[in-house]
């Protein structure tokens, strides 16, 4: 096949590949990222809850920091780590299906491309 074009079934299949490695890499690294803000809600936790009930704690919104009570902080906390959690198990079903899409397309791709022997 060297010198000349890729007929366009070929083409078609290596776009797909391409485009699955694509996806992959994305969905991974929405994960991550919501690994990575899940670690500092956990950590927020861990602090409040070593806390005492009339303790003053604060929370930031955008670029201020307000006064709030621990057990509001604590509900809006546990709802946040629970709705991170629903969103990596997502993800990581996500990544799996792409990372097995993938290894079927390059599996198939390889068939195409192996030489016919005579």
């Amino acid at each position: 096949m060297s010198g000349e074009a890729l007929p366009p079934a070929l083409q078609e299949q290596i776009a797909r590949l391409q485009q699955l490695q694509q996806t992959l890499q994305t969905v991974s690294m929405q994960k991550q990222q919501l690994e990575f803000e899940l670690l500092g809600v956990d950590k927020a936790l861990s602090e409040l809850e070593h806390l005492t009930d009339d303790a003053v704690v604060y929370k930031s919104i955008g670029s201020l920091l307000v006064k709030s009570s621990r057990q509001t902080l604590l509900q809006e906390l546990r709802e946040k780590k629970e709705l991170l959690n629903t969103r990596v198990t997502v993800l990581t079903k996500q990544e799996e299906r792409t990372r097995e899409r993938l290894k079927e397309a390059q599996q198939r791709l390889q068939e195409r491309l192996k030489p016919v022997s005579p």
